[in-house]
């Protein structure tokens, strides 16, 4: 008897422990890993962007900073909703302004992984809400939802591959200059090489159809970054990286990102 209730003992501490054991947050930008955070698990985490664009002529230069907090919640272990709150600030000669900018909302689906987890399928869809003020430069003035699809597979066991497609729509500045906003189209392509358990370093790279010259077909954005899992709860992520053909030259990105 006493060696059953050893048994029962041993098999309800494992199983405790097993579930304290959170899976790793996202690593890539424009892509999706299938990395989720379980049934009724979250992250939290507090992210911050910069950049800079220098355009040709007399025009003032122009600098974007984010800050603000996210969340992502695990409804089962292949579905999730997330939310982010940025505050923005602006600044443009002699403009400097700084607020809330456009909240996004979205959500995620596992819908392919194999038994190995090496290859995934992932669509997900975002919705932007038009609450940054257009007019001082934190927001789009227009809603916005954005739909793709991820996927990727793993290489032993350290390389892991993804290429997404998505569909913006109001995601580009019109061409004729007009108030009204174009459909926006990217594909991108990560990279992500595992140096050992906690350290992971990336590339990415995109291709949009919204270049600000007209007669470009193609815009680009592409970055280096490292991600570091600190514990079972705390991860960090940093990318840096530039721009051809948008209103960017270079960019930084990074978060804090708290599971459990």
């Amino acid at each position: 008897m006493m060696n059953l209730r050893k048994c029962l003992w041993i098999a309800v501490v494992s199983g405790v422990l097993a579930g304290t054991v959170w899976a790793d947050p996202m690593r890539t930008v424009f892509t999706k890993e299938n990395k989720f955070p379980g049934a009724m698990n979250a992250e939290l985490w507090l992210g911050g962007s910069g950049s800079s664009y220098d355009p040709a002529g007399n025009e003032e230069n122009v600098e974007i900073y984010s800050v603000g907090p996210g969340a992502r919640l695990g409804l089962t272990d292949r579905v999730t909703v997330l939310a982010s709150v940025p505050f923005v600030g602006y600044s443009a000669g002699e403009m400097d302004e700084s607020g809330l900018g456009d909240i996004e909302l979205g959500t995620e689906f596992l819908f392919f992984e194999d038994i190995f987890e090496y290859a995934w399928v992932i669509p997900h869809a975002t919705a932007i809400l038009p609450t940054g003020d257009e007019d001082k430069g934190l927001g789009t003035g227009e809603g916005q939802g954005r739909f793709g699809i991820s996927v990727g597979t793993t290489v032993e066991d350290i390389l892991h591959w993804a290429a997404d497609v998505s569909y913006t729509l109001n995601g580009a500045v019109a061409e004729n200059g007009g108030d009204d906003r174009d459909e926006l189209l990217t594909g991108a392509v990560s990279l992500v090489w595992d140096l050992d358990e906690r350290a992971s370093v990336l590339g990415e790279v995109q291709l949009r159809d919204d270049p600000v010259d007209p007669d470009d077909d193609f815009a680009f954005r592409g970055h280096l970054g490292l991600a570091y899992r600190i514990n079972d709860s705390f991860s960090l992520m940093g990318y840096g990286g530039g721009a051809s053909g948008l209103a960017e030259d270079y960019y930084g990105m990074g978060r804090l990102v708290f599971s459990f």
